[in-house]
C-alpha cells in the first residue's frame, strides 16, 4: 500500500461532523418520540404522588394502564413505528365508559383496550367480562392471563348464564396492549403494585427513560454510521482514483483502502451520532434536576438547535481516537496533547461558526455545516499559531528543546543568566497577560453576539482576535460579508 494511502488514519473530522449533522436532522422524529416516552414514564411518578393516600390494591389499576402505555411506546420507539398509545385520561376523556388505552397513528385511532387488574385471576376475569366492553380489546395482569383463560373455558363449559360474555371476553383477551407489530409485552400485578410507591415509580421511570435514550442513541448512531461510511468511502474512492491515474497505486490497493476507510467511517460516525444524542439528554437531565422538567427541555432544545451536541460528540470521538493511538504506542504524550488541543480548538470554533452559519443560512444542516467548515479552518489556524493551545505544537517543542540546550551550555554563567531570565520572565508575563486579557474579552464578546444573534457584533469581536495575530478580516459588517459571498469574482484563501 502506498505511503499516501497509509497516512490516512480514518475519516476527517469534517466528514464525521457532516455525517452527525445529517443523522441528527434525519432522526429528529426519533428524538421527539424518546421525549414522549420519558414524559410517559414520568407520569408514573405523578400518579404515585397523586394517589399516595389510596389503597395500593386500588392504585395499582391506574399504574397498570400507564405502564402498558410506556411499554408500548418504548417498543414503538425501538421499532421506529409511528404508533402511539395513550390513556383516555391523558387524552381528556376521564372515566371513559369502555376504554382505558387508545392506540393511534397520528389522529387516526386504531385500537381501544379496557384494562382491569384484580388481586387474583378470578376477580380480573369477572371484571373484564362485563358486556359493556364487548367492542374493545381486553388486558389484565400478564401473570394472570393464562389462568383467566382457563377460568373462562371452564365457566363456558358449565353453561353459566354469562357463558356468552365469557366466550366473547376470551376471544378479545390479550397479554398486553398491541397493534400491528408493536406490543407492550404485558405487565404483572406485582409490577403495577410496586409502581404505587414513590420509590418504585421513580425506579421504573428512570429505567424506561434510560432504555428510551439508549434506543435513540443506537438508531441515531446507525443513521450516522450509514452516512459516515458512505462519505468516507466516497472521499477515499476519489483520492484512490487520483492516485491510480498518477500511477501511485494499483486497483487492488485502492479497493482495499476504500473498504477500510468506509468501515472506519461507519464505526466512528456511529459513535459520534450516538454520543451527540446522549449529550442532549444529559443536558436535559442536568437542568431538570436544578429547575424542573420544563427548564431541562428548554435548555436541551436550545443546546440541540445550536448544534453544540454535534461539535461536542465529534470532539469526544476524535480525542478518543488520539487516546487509543497513545495507548497503542503510536504517538507519545506530546503528540497526544497536541492532537487533543487541536480537536478542542477546532471543535469550539466549529461550534461558534456553525451556530452563526445556521443563523445566516436558515437551511437545515447546510447552514450549520458551512459555518462549521469555516470554523474548523479558523480553529486550525489558531492552533497552528501556537498561541492558543492545550499542549505544545511541534514548533513550540523545538523551541523548548533548543532553550534547554542553550541553558546547559550557559550554566557557567549562572548569575548573569539568572538576571537575564528574571528580566525575560517579566517581559513575557506582561506581554502574555495583556494579550490574554484582550483575547478573553474578545471571546466573551463573540459568545454574547452569538447568543444575541448579532452578526455585526460577532464580526467586530472576531476582528479583535485577528488583530492580535497581525491579521484583519476582509469584511467589517454583515452587509460586507453578504456582498463578498455573492461576488462571483471573489477568491477565498483559507
Amino acid at each position: 500500500m502506498s505511503k499516501r494511502a497509509a497516512d490516512r488514519k480514518g475519516p476527517h473530522i469534517l466528514e464525521v461532523h457532516a455525517a452527525t449533522l445529517c443523522a441528527d436532522a434525519r432522526t429528529q422524529h426519533i428524538t421527539e418520540r424518546t421525549l414522549g416516552v420519558i414524559r410517559d414514564a414520568d407520569v408514573l411518578i405523578e400518579i404515585a404522588a397523586q394517589r399516595a393516600n389510596m389503597a395500593a390494591e386500588l392504585g395499582q389499576g391506574f399504574q397498570l394502564e400507564q405502564l402498558e402505555v410506556v411499554k408500548f411506546n418504548l417498543d414503538a420507539l425501538r421499532k421506529n413505528s409511528a404508533l402511539k398509545a395513550a390513556t383516555t385520561d391523558s387524552l381528556g376523556m376521564t372515566n371513559h365508559e369502555t376504554s382505558d388505552v387508545i392506540i393511534s397513528r397520528g389522529k387516526r385511532q386504531l385500537k381501544q383496550f379496557q384494562l382491569k387488574s384484580g388481586g387474583n385471576a378470578s376477580r380480573s376475569a369477572f371484571m373484564l367480562s362485563d358486556p359493556k366492553y364487548k367492542n374493545v380489546g381486553l388486558v389484565g395482569p400478564s401473570d394472570q392471563e393464562a389462568e383467566i383463560q382457563r377460568l373462562y373455558q371452564q365457566r363456558i363449559k358449565t353453561g353459566t348464564l354469562k357463558a356468552d360474555d365469557y366466550s366473547s371476553a376470551s376471544k378479545r383477551l390479550r397479554k398486553g396492549v398491541a397493534a400491528e407489530n408493536v406490543s407492550s409485552g404485558g405487565t404483572t400485578y406485582d409490577e403495577a403494585l410496586e409502581a404505587t410507591t414513590a420509590k418504585g415509580a421513580e425506579k421504573m421511570a428512570g429505567s424506561f427513560g434510560r432504555k428510551a435514550m439508549l434506543s435513540e442513541a443506537h438508531q441515531s448512531g446507525l443513521e450516522a454510521a450509514r452516512i459516515g461510511g458512505a462519505i468516507a468511502g466516497g472521499v477515499s474512492g476519489v483520492s484512490g482514483l487520483i492516485r491510480l491515474a498518477r500511477g501511485e497505486a494499483d486497483a487492488g490497493e485502492i479497493v482495499a483502502q476504500v473498504t477500510v476507510d468506509a468501515a472506519k467511517g461507519y464505526a466512528i460516525s456511529y459513535a459520534s451520532g450516538a454520543i451527540s444524542k446522549a449529550s442532549t439528554h444529559a443536558v436535559r437531565a442536568g437542568f431538570a434536576k436544578m429547575g424542573g422538567a420544563a427548564l431541562g427541555e428548554t435548555v436541551s432544545a436550545r443546546f440541540a438547535q445550536s448544534n453544540a451536541h454535534v461539535a461536542l460528540a465529534a470532539g469526544i470521538v476524535q480525542s478518543g481516537k488520539s487516546l487509543v493511538r497513545y495507548l497503542h504506542g503510536e504517538i507519545d504524550e506530546t503528540e497526544l496533547m497536541s492532537e487533543v488541543s487541536h480537536t478542542a480548538m477546532t471543535g469550539a470554533s466549529a461550534f461558534y461558526y456553525g451556530a452563526l452559519g445556521q443563523a445566516l443560512i436558515p437551511v437545515p444542516v447546510l447552514g450549520a455545516f458551512v459555518g462549521s467548515t469555516v470554523g474548523y479552518f479558523v480553529g486550525n489556524m489558531l492552533h497552528q499559531s501556537g498561541l492558543i493551545s492545550l499542549g505544545e505544537t511541534a514548533t513550540v517543542k523545538i523551541a523548548r528543546e533548543r532553550r534547554e540546550r542553550v541553558e546547559a551550555i550557559c550554566m557557567t554563567a549562572i548569575p548573569l543568566m539568572r538576571a537575564h531570565r528574571i528580566e525575560l520572565d517579566q517581559l513575557i508575563e506582561a506581554h502574555f497577560a495583556k494579550r490574554r486579557k484582550k483575547l478573553t474579552g474578545a471571546f466573551d464578546q463573540l459568545e454574547s453576539a452569538m447568543i444575541a444573534w448579532n452578526g455585526d457584533n460577532f464580526l467586530a469581536s472576531l476582528q479583535q482576535v485577528n488583530e492580535e495575530f497581525g491579521s484583519t478580516l476582509p469584511f467589517k459588517s454583515q452587509k460586507e460579508f453578504d456582498a463578498m459571498m455573492l461576488d462571483d469574482d471573489q477568491v477565498f484563501v483559507l
